[in-house]
């Protein structure tokens, strides 16, 4: 379902003006060095950003924002978050920080390091004489290094930022700095039709139906075929990383990113090729899963707890081979509420968002992989129509 935000004129002259906490400062002199980009920043000029900023940043930028100066905020202020919701989910957040669940268990982090080098060394072992098993395990590899490559590009530190650039570009070929400034604009404005790109798929996959002069002949096909089309995901992200850190001139990440395509050179041929296949099918199956089937927001909307909660489903597993196999994904809302949190705190912070949505009037969305997987399709079945 697309639901309709209100659309109003954005004012992109004078200070870029930005209210965070109870405090408006002026970043117009940072936009530029902002590292997730300058747009980010525009689309919340004379508007409150408290929720979003302390989602996403750093103890260190939280500390530069502090030491900014006050300014008075603009005549007209949109202030869109300003909620009780908001001011209780601040007071929340910060209790989860005093008690611990942002802080790494690097006992985890090296069990899940572990896994990924244990079958990318028996895949690579065995690809000649048992390629299709190969292909698998260096499949779940890649897959898992995709989770935990995300897990650590969110996290927040010297330790998570070394370990995301490099289990990123070795076991995938991808660009961190890429994915982050994509996946970012998708944590702050989720499922928001236009601007967030990682629902942005056709003309492959619709989500929605087009226009007609953007519609395409195969769109009535497409809950045939999508499951095939998501096989190609880490092809599509590994030629946007080569393309975004050689337009960048990030170098040090291409020499990162060309170690990987030297391992795949050793493998033989279809076990290179199939092992990112497998691992980009994973991925899709299960990234698309909790988005896809939501709300989707039609234009730019700021209310960040309410959104996260109206387009985020979590699933809910049993199993341990489940848990691991969805890498922590299978708690989307909560990963979108507190992104800065390892992945491994997600299933013992279940009771507390239960409590939280009950006591806030908010409805926590959970379905098994059944339900899930009956959701896409039909979602997918619902925007295949030709419309009259």
């Amino acid at each position: 379902m697309v639901v309709a935000s209100e659309n109003r004129s954005q004012n992109t002259s004078g200070p870029l003006l930005i209210r965070i906490g109870n405090k408006w400062v002026n970043l117009e002199a940072w936009k530029k060095v902002h590292p997730g980009g300058d747009k980010s920043m525009e689309r919340f000029r004379d508007k409150d950003a408290t929720d979003q900023f302390y989602s996403l940043h750093s103890k260190e930028a939280i500390a530069m924002f502090e030491k900014m100066k006050s300014v008075a905020g603009p005549a007209n202020p949109q202030i869109d978050s300003d909620t009780q919701v908001s001011k209780a989910f601040g007071q929340w957040r910060a209790r989860l920080i005093r008690e611990g669940w942002f802080e790494r268990s690097w006992y985890m982090d090296a069990l899940f390091i572990s896994i990924i080098f244990a079958l990318s060394v028996v895949g690579s072992y065995i690809a000649v004489d048992h390629p299709i098993i190969a292909s698998v395990l260096i499949g779940l590899a890649m897959e898992q290094a995709g989770w935990l490559g995300h897990d650590y590009v969110h996290g927040r530190g010297k330790a998570s930022y070394v370990l995301g650039r490099g289990i990123g570009s070795l076991f995938n070929g991808f660009s961190s700095a890429w994915w982050s400034n994509k996946h970012n604009t998708h944590h702050v404005h989720t499922n928001q039709v236009g601007v967030d790109d990682d629902i942005a798929n056709d003309p492959i996959l619709h989500l929605y139906l087009p226009d007609t002069d953007k519609d395409v002949w195969f769109r009535p096909y497409q809950y045939i075929y999508y499951h095939a089309v998501y096989a190609f995901l880490y092809v599509s992200w590994r030629i946007q990383s080569i393309q975004y850190a050689y337009g960048t001139g990030n170098y040090k990440e291409l020499l990162c990113i060309s170690l990987n395509y030297v391992w795949l050179a050793t493998l033989p041929l279809p076990v290179a090729l199939g092992s990112i296949f497998v691992g980009g099918w994973l991925v899709a199956e299960i990234v698309t899963a909790s988005h896809q089937s939501e709300e989707m927001i039609d234009g730019l909307s700021y209310t960040f707890v309410e959104d996260q909660f109206n387009t985020t489903r979590d699933v809910m597993f049993s199993d341990p081979f489940s848990n691991w196999l969805w890498g922590g994904m299978q708690y989307q809302l909560i990963h979108h509420l507190f992104p800065t949190m390892p992945k491994y705190r997600y299933g013992a912070m279940v009771e507390e968002v239960e409590k939280f949505a009950k006591q806030n009037g908010l409805t926590y969305r959970r379905a098994n992989v059944l339900e899930i997987l009956k959701m896409n399709f039909e979602t997918m079945k619902k925007y295949s129509v030709v419309k009259n």
